[in-house]
């Protein structure tokens, strides 16, 4: 009887160990999917972004750029597709809000003011990072494993630091394209100097204690590339009336700071999907 009762302890033993590896194994592959969601809505982010900035200026005469929209319409529309695989994508609310705002404004992106330009495109971006954040929210790990709370700020701050060089680079590349800045461009321009000023101290200080493949020079380099951009638009479009920096220039420039911002993002998520996928 001893051995009997012996026995299925053990089998109940046996069983617990198996379903504590099986629910591992699908907190892991669910895991991985919200990982992937993430990539693809932070890559929706960052063309959303480029769009703003390029049809800014063609609002304000450069038609030259319409071949890039297109492109980027294009590779927007891929995205979109690959999410659509995903159901757990598709069950978010904000996603479909996103859908019914972006077809929208990819109808009448060309027609509008730059103002409203900028308005709508700013409103999508916003409801896209909202919808990041309620997908990275679905991390199973995140109530096991400290370092993934540690991250939150990868997919919170961080992306609005993005963010807030992205409406810099919007306004600005309108600026200089026009060739005068008026007051109200002076007043949000300030506006976002200091917003990216905040951000980044909050962004780069966190990321220094929690990096996990970012060198420190890459850290000092995105963050000086963040004091540098403020410089630029205080010398170059907050300053002077007058402005002389081209936009192809001031583009150039302030893609340049994202794209670093955005390097050190990326290679910090990537980070955290390769540690969990062993």
């Amino acid at each position: 009887m001893i051995a009997v009762i012996s026995g299925m302890i053990g089998l109940l033993f046996v069983l617990v160990g198996i379903q504590l590896s099986i629910t591992r194994k699908q907190q892991k592959e669910r895991f991985k999917a919200t990982l992937k969601r993430v990539a693809i809505i932070k890559r929706i982010i960052g063309l959303s972004q480029k769009h703003r900035g390029l049809t800014a200026t063609y609002l304000q005469g450069n038609k030259a750029v319409a071949g890039d929209l297109n492109e980027i319409r294009r590779h927007i529309e891929s995205l979109i597709n690959d999410a659509n695989q995903l159901t757990q994508t598709t069950d978010e609310e904000r996603w479909e809000a996103y859908l019914d705002h972006w077809r929208r404004l990819e109808a009448t992106s060309m027609q509008l003011t730059p103002p409203e330009s900028f308005r709508q495109h700013t409103s999508l971006i916003e409801t896209l990072l909202y919808l990041l954040q309620d997908v990275a929210e679905h991390i199973e790990f995140a109530e096991t494993d400290p370092s993934i709370n540690d991250a939150h700020f990868l997919w919170r701050e961080f992306p609005q630091l993005v963010e807030y060089i992205g409406q810099a680079r919007a306004i600005g590349v309108a600026t200089a394209t026009k060739g005068v800045s008026t007051q109200i461009d002076k007043v949000k321009l300030g506006y976002l100097c200091e917003k990216i000023n905040l951000m980044s101290e909050t962004v780069f200080g966190k990321l220094n204690q929690v990096a996990s493949v970012s060198e420190s020079s890459q850290l000092q380099q995105a963050k000086q590339a963040c004091l540098q951009m403020v410089c630029l638009i205080n010398e170059q479009l907050i300053g002077p009336d007058k402005i002389s920096i081209t936009n192809q220039d001031y583009f150039a420039k302030a893609s340049h700071t994202m794209e670093q911002c955005n390097t050190l993002l990326d290679n910090e998520l990537s980070a955290i999907v390769t540690r969990f996928s062993d």
